[in-house]
């Protein structure tokens, strides 16, 4: 199954076929050279930097970041068990449209946000990319639940993906380090994509989008949630059908999250929580509002309205 990924796996920015020496990959079309080593193959291309410096520079924060807040996890000795970093649902009484409950008390909220994202979407027996994947738990908790014949994860942060493959036992899933804006993936290679609020880090969303609709197979599903301001929802939605997309369901869910937010305060802020340690060990400006705990400005702006949270499932037609 592995080899079959590798066979799919094209240039990051044109597309071209690569060639393989030990611990490189090289396109054979544009020159772009992509590294390999034992940790994780890297399909991000350096020359962004030179090309799109801005850009870069916005995706580098985000490498950053992540990277500090693995390193924290690591030294709290909760890694292992700090799989998600979603802020998480809780059902308020409004319509729900998982077809599972979840089972997982360290990670409830999490999980339950993925089962509600994911709703009837059939995943048995299909091709699946979580882009974003951050820690894996997505990937652990679909292979458990809904057996995708196999899945990709792709993250920008190496931190992230060492610790993916480090977990992984292999068999379905299959983890690198890439750009959402460039997916290193030949057209229609995926029944369904996944991105779990990731997409707000994205600098070019419209790319992001025309990228998603370009590996989906006609006929696949775009599961989606983003936490957006409420006046560029509309906008988005417009970017998503212009990409191609057909938008089938589109939920504000700001209600769901407030309340995990709320429930998760206590457990986020603990002396094992990723709030107090990260704040020791490392230099994010607000972690509060990195993870939108009770009083920071992004749970304050879900709380009035001006954020929205919204999850929305996505199709290509046929």
């Amino acid at each position: 199954m592995i080899q079959h990924l590798h066979a799919k796996l094209v240039c990051s920015s044109c597309k071209g076929v690569l060639a393989q020496s030990e611990a490189l990959l090289q396109c054979c079309n544009c020159d772009a050279v992509y590294t390999i080593d034992d940790r994780y193959i890297s399909m991000l291309d350096r020359r962004e930097q030179v090309t799109y410096p801005s850009e870069w520079n916005r995706k580098e924060a985000e490498i950053r970041d992540y990277s500090e807040i693995s390193n924290s996890l690591a030294l709290s000795g909760i890694g292992r068990f700090a799989t998600f970093l979603n802020y998480g649902y809780v059902p308020d009484g409004s319509e729900q449209h998982a077809v599972i409950e979840p089972d997982d008390a360290w990670n409830r909220n999490s999980f339950k946000l993925l089962l509600e994202t994911v709703g009837r979407t059939e995943i048995r027996g299909r091709q699946v990319i979580d882009i974003g994947c951050g820690r894996g738990g997505n990937i652990a908790a679909l292979s458990k639940y809904f057996k995708p014949l196999y899945i990709v994860g792709l993250d920008i942060c190496p931190a992230n993906i060492t610790y993916c493959n480090a977990k992984s036992r292999g068999g379905e899933s299959f983890y690198l380090v890439g750009d959402a804006e460039n997916i290193p993936f030949a057209d229609e290679s995926f029944d369904v994509v996944l991105n779990i609020e990731s997409a707000h880090a994205y600098p070019n969303r419209s790319r992001f989008y025309e990228e998603v609709y370009r590996i989906m197979r006609g006929g696949g599903v775009f599961l989606y949630t983003e936490l957006m301001l409420g006046d560029q929802v509309a906008h988005n939605v417009r970017l998503l059908e212009e990409a191609g997309l057909s938008v089938i369901r589109n939920q504000d869910v700001t209600s769901n999250v407030l309340l995990s937010c709320d429930e998760s305060a206590k457990q986020r802020t603990g002396t094992q929580g990723i709030a107090s340690n990260a704040k020791a060990s490392t230099n994010i400006g607000d972690i509060n509002d990195f993870i939108a705990l009770p009083g920071s400005k992004k749970y304050e702006e879900m709380k009035a309205g001006t954020r929205e949270y919204r999850m929305m499932n996505l199709v290509k037609r046929e």
